[in-house]
């Protein structure tokens, strides 16, 4: 539902995105690649960086942050945001995505499974998010596809 009109809007305004996925591995990335006249006009590329080593070795993410505050955090998001810009420099937007898609990592009964966070750079500011999806892991992944496109048009 919303997805096709933010890729639309993205190719319009000749803007370019890129993601720094966890959760989602890679699913953002793969959505936003599909629609005719969108794929490589407005998507750069992305990183799938499930496993904390990724965060660390690859975007530089502190191991204190993620200590301190767990792999799937809005301060992990955040900083993988802002990390995301630096690989991706021509992108005028970098979405990134942590959460539990499924049992385990950082669950708690504070953040359970079903909870996201995203963070989304655009135009020198980041703009956060958390959500608390329900479904099977596939349902999951969807929502969440329209949540964010759903903010981005907001942005937009």
């Amino acid at each position: 539902m919303y997805l096709k009109p933010c890729c639309d809007l993205l190719e319009r305004k000749n803007l370019k995105i890129a993601f720094i996925e966890s959760a989602s591995s890679g699913h953002l990335s793969a959505q936003f690649s599909i629609y005719k006249n969108s794929g490589a006009d407005i998507l750069l590329g992305g990183l799938v960086s499930y496993d904390p080593s990724i965060k660390i070795k690859i975007l530089g993410i502190d191991p204190q942050l993620i200590e301190q505050h767990t792999a799937e955090s809005a301060e992990v998001t955040v900083e993988m945001a802002i990390k995301g810009k630096t690989l991706f420099d021509q992108a005028d937007l970098v979405v990134s995505c942590t959460g539990l898609l499924k049992h385990g990592g950082s669950e708690s009964a504070y953040k359970p499974v079903g909870t996201f966070y995203i963070a989304i750079y655009y135009l020198n500011q980041i703009y956060r998010f958390q959500y608390l999806i329900q479904g099977s892991a596939e349902e999951k992944l969807q929502q969440l596809t329209e949540l964010v496109s759903q903010e981005m048009l907001q942005l937009l």
